[in-house]
């Protein structure tokens, strides 16, 4: 009998079961139904009508006859019982066992099956942030807006600057960013869209991929590369909005830039400002890239004395004129 597309998570522990079931029920994006159970009478039931491709249980509740199941994935969680070595812990952060989990599914995935996700019916909107200009609140603008547009759907933030300006979205050193899920672009898509869920992070209800600690991986990455990631994350995510905060470092820029229904162009008002944008519309002109101008909307937004935190109030003068400029988007 062949698994069906359903991750069990099967616990003697009532109530880490439940919560965790809760947990992944509420995760969008998973490419498996959610089923538990706390009873080994409960999973003989289950297995004799479906096997699931994912298997998840505790060292507590783990058994050697799990293992002659069927399941394609199973995954032990390591809650100290003796004896037993889990492939992760069970009483970390849900978020953080989950991302273990797709890793481990996405390594052992059948490279030949390509139906495990499917195309969303409504394609996220691209949303370009990019400006010639430096130090004109790019970061700021960006992350704020998408907080904004996470009230009307959900929201995906890349950053494709390699010193990234945001406190609360800078990785930890060990932490996997956009050039380590690049590394699988030419994977089947099934293998690359479980990658790219096990990197996913938030804060604030707003879902981001760590930005890349080299600007030299980010800068080698072929424009091809770029279009085939993009594609896949706006078909595929679940997302309503995908935020680029671009840099102009990355190859294949106005490409990128064609590819967004919506540009926000920064600036400034001061003259070497002005002289910038002006080359960049230049560029632009000359390369055939008009349509990325007509669509493109020049902000300026106001100064400041401090700048909006990332993760806090959504209020001031600054995160008043992000609302004026998103309109109808």
């Amino acid at each position: 009998m062949k698994p069906e597309r359903i991750l069990l998570l099967y616990d003697r522990d009532e109530e880490y079961a439940h919560l965790m079931a809760e947990y992944l029920l509420g995760c969008k994006g998973l490419p498996w139904k959610i089923a538990s159970c706390t009873s080994a009478g409960e999973l003989a039931g289950i297995i004799k009508r479906r096997i699931p491709e994912v298997l998840i249980t505790s060292g507590a509740s783990y058994d050697k006859c799990l293992e002659k199941i069927g399941v394609k994935h199973l995954v032990v969680l390591d809650d100290g019982t003796a004896g037993i070595r889990g492939t992760t812990g069970k009483y970390q952060a849900a978020e953080d066992t989950l991302r273990v989990i797709l890793e481990l599914c996405a390594g052992d995935e059948d490279s030949e099956d390509d139906s495990f996700f499917t195309i969303v019916k409504n394609r996220a909107k691209l949303i370009g942030v990019f400006s010639p200009v430096r130090r004109c609140y790019q970061t700021t603008f960006s992350v704020l807006m998408g907080r904004l547009l996470s009230e009307r759907g959900r929201v995906l933030y890349l950053s494709f600057e390699f010193c990234e300006g945001c406190e609360e979205l800078i990785p930890s050193e060990e932490c996997r960013g956009l050039s380590d899920l690049m590394y699988f672009i030419k994977s089947p898509v099934n293998v690359f869209l479980l990658r790219f869920r096990s990197m996913v992070r938030s804060v604030s209800g707003l879902d981001y991929i760590p930005c890349a600690l080299s600007g030299t991986d980010i800068a080698e990455i072929p424009e091809e590369e770029w279009k085939t990631f993009l594609s896949r994350i706006c078909d595929y995510g679940e997302y309503s909005y995908v935020i680029l905060d671009l840099s102009e470092s990355i190859r294949g820029i106005f490409t990128i830039l064609r590819m967004c229904d919506r540009i926000y162009t920064l600036t400034r008002s001061d003259r070497v400002a002005r002289r910038k944008l002006e080359s960049y519309e230049n560029v632009l002109s000359l390369y055939n890239y008009g349509d990325v101008r007509e669509k493109s909307i020049l902000c300026d937004p106001p100064s400041v004395n401090r700048v909006p935190s990332f993760s806090g109030d959504m209020s001031g003068e600054f995160v008043d004129y992000i609302v004026k400029q998103l309109g109808e988007i």
